[in-house]
């Protein structure tokens, strides 16, 4: 039995298993890895409509618990007309800014309110964003 440590197989057998606990920790609580489908942040993700490939993406969940988003950021959230559904979309604004926005949205601007912002898919003619739902409440990212 003493002579099995002294194989080297094992032993980089236990050195990676010992890291078992810290790496599940790690994508538990930090970061996961999610798939992206879909075409509504095109050319971003899934750029060729190739529907048997999607884009696979480190998802930061550390993010969610500080609230530090700027405009800029992909996020991923639940849909606000389908909470079983999980939406990938971009940030265009932030609480206090003002958005001009698209079809179908009834109003030319809008102010995003406190605790809100305002998120569309890169590819505006295949997307279901805040033009249809309105602003977002940031915690819901």
């Amino acid at each position: 039995m003493l002579n099995l440590f002294h194989n080297f197989n094992v032993r980089t057998f236990i050195r990676a298993a010992a890291w078992g606990p810290v790496i599940l920790f790690f994508v538990e609580h930090g970061f996961s890895i999610g798939s992206i489908q879909g075409r509504s942040m095109q050319p971003t993700f899934n750029p060729d409509s190739n529907k048997l490939r999607r884009d696979v993406v480190l998802l930061n969940r550390w993010i969610a618990v500080t609230h530090e988003y700027v405009r800029g950021d992909v996020v991923t959230l639940f849909a606000p007309d389908d909470p079983d559904r999980v939406i990938t979309k971009r940030i265009i604004a932030l609480e206090g800014d003002t958005v001009f926005t698209t079809l179908p949205h009834p109003d030319k601007f809008v102010k995003i309110p406190k605790g809100h912002c305002w998120i569309e898919g890169d590819d505006i003619f295949h997307s279901k964003d805040s033009n249809e739902y309105g602003p977002v409440r940031s915690i819901n990212l």
